[in-house]
C-alpha cells in the first residue's frame, strides 16, 4: 500500500462526515417548530407577520388565516399582501368582533366564514406547501367554541414536519400552551384606548 492511500481515505472519510453533517442541519433547519402568542396586550398579530417578514426575506412560502378580523376596510396587512403577491397569501374568515351587523350577514352570505376558515387552515397547516402558516386570532374563536381545543391540538400535534406554525389570539388554554414550542405572552400596561384614541390606520390595521 501507498503512503498516500491512507491519506485519500481519510480524506473521503472528513468528505463523507461532513457531507453527513450539512445533511443533517438542513433536516434540523426544515423540523418547523410551533408559535403561540397570547395575552391581553397588543402585538401578537404584529409579532406573528413579523416573523412572516423574516420568512419571506429567506424565499419562503408564507400562508396567513385571519379570524374574526374580515370587514369591508381592508387591514393594511391585506393591503401589502395584494400588492406584493405571490409567497404571502392572507385570507381572512368570520366576522370582525367589531363588525355591523350588516357587515356580519356580508360575511356569512359571502361564505368567508370561520368553520370554512378552519378547513382551509387544516388544509394548509397539514399539506407542508408553506414553510409558515399563521393562524391569527385561533385561540378566539376555540374560546367561543367555534373550533374545539382538542381539534386545534389534533392539527398541532400531526402538522406536516416541515411547516412552521404561529397561532395567536387570548385566552390560550394550558393544554394548548403545553403542545407549543415557543409560548410568548403580551400584557398590557398602557394603551392610548383607554384614553379615546381610536385604532389608527396603519398602526392598528
Amino acid at each position: 500500500m501507498s503512503a498516500k492511500g491512507p491519506d485519500k481515505g481519510k480524506g473521503r472519510n472528513f468528505e463523507d462526515h461532513d457531507r453527513l453533517a450539512r445533511v443533517l442541519w438542513e433536516q434540523a433547519r426544515r423540523q418547523g417548530l410551533v408559535h403561540l402568542y397570547t395575552g391581553n396586550g397588543k402585538g401578537k398579530t404584529t409579532a406573528a407577520l413579523g416573523l412572516a417578514l423574516r420568512a419571506l426575506g429567506r424565499d419562503r412560502k408564507v400562508a396567513v388565516i385571519q379570524f374574526l378580523k374580515r370587514t369591508t376596510i381592508m387591514t393594511g396587512e391585506m393591503v401589502f399582501a395584494e400588492k406584493m403577491g405571490g409567497p404571502l397569501t392572507i385570507r381572512q374568515f368570520g366576522a370582525s368582533r367589531f363588525a355591523t351587523k350588516q357587515e356580519q350577514r356580508a360575511v356569512e352570505e359571502s361564505g368567508y366564514t370561520v368553520e370554512r376558515g378552519w378547513e382551509v387552515a387544516r388544509e394548509l397547516v397539514t399539506a407542508g406547501e408553506h414553510d409558515l402558516v399563521v393562524l391569527d386570532e385561533i385561540t378566539h374563536v376555540v374560546k367561543n367554541g367555534q373550533i374545539k381545543l382538542a381539534d386545534l391540538i389534533d392539527l398541532v400535534r400531526h402538522k406536516a414536519r416541515s411547516v412552521e406554525l404561529v397561532l395567536t389570539g387570548r385566552y390560550a388554554l394550558p393544554e394548548l400552551i403545553g403542545v407549543c414550542d415557543y409560548v410568548t405572552e403580551m400584557r398590557e400596561i398602557k394603551h392610548p384606548y383607554h384614553n379615546d384614541v381610536r385604532a389608527r390606520e396603519g398602526t392598528e390595521y
